[in-house]
């Protein structure tokens, strides 16, 4: 079967008949057989498209939460909707609210530097990861840790570069708005 046959297939009356009685069951079961076969650079790109797709079909635009069991819930970013387990409960399997409070960390920091190198004139490639250290004992974050990596064609000065990443990265409402100790590392590849 070839491309072309399948779009056109797609657009056909009985497609937009079958599509919501087949959608619910065969796409996670085509994802989950199927996935692994994309190659990853066009993996990250199909996957991003997909929650695109389901945040911009979302008449609300909210994000919310609803309690299932124990460690559980289900959570509303905009239509996306996540079972997450958190917690004590949590494992690597499920995303859990750290997993989207870390990233919503990371997509903040990143953005704040990326803007603050694009106003200096900087062209670089910007990723951030981080990781908490928490405690269940005293019920909180102790200390979150920021990597920030930074590539950069060309010659510039890596003190001067490194600070303005660090400055850039105060611009980040988010770690502006958390109480807890923030490490920020500037990796320059």
């Amino acid at each position: 079967m070839n491309p072309e046959m399948i779009m056109e297939m797609m657009n056909s009356d009985i497609a937009k008949e079958m599509a919501p009685k087949m959608m619910p069951k065969m796409m996670p079961l085509a994802l989950e057989k199927f996935l692994q076969y994309i190659p990853e650079n066009e993996r990250k790109e199909f996957i991003a498209r997909i929650v695109d797709i389901i945040v911009s079909k979302d008449e609300n635009k909210e994000v919310s939460a609803e309690y299932l069991d124990m460690f559980e819930a289900l959570l509303n970013v905009k239509g996306l909707k996540i079972h997450s387990r958190g917690g004590k409960g949590a494992i690597k399997e499920k995303i859990s609210p750290m997993d989207l409070f870390l990233a919503g960390l990371c997509g903040c920091v990143c953005i704040a530097v990326g803007n603050t190198l694009k106003a200096n004139n900087i062209d670089a490639e910007i990723k951030v990861d981080g990781k908490v250290e928490k405690s269940f004992e005293e019920g909180k974050i102790k200390k979150v840790i920021i990597n920030i990596y930074v590539k950069v064609d060309g010659d510039i000065d890596k003190e001067k570069l490194k600070k303005l990443v660090l400055e850039g990265s105060k611009k980040c409402l988010i770690s502006n708005s958390i109480s807890c100790e923030i490490e920020k590392n500037v990796i320059l590849e």
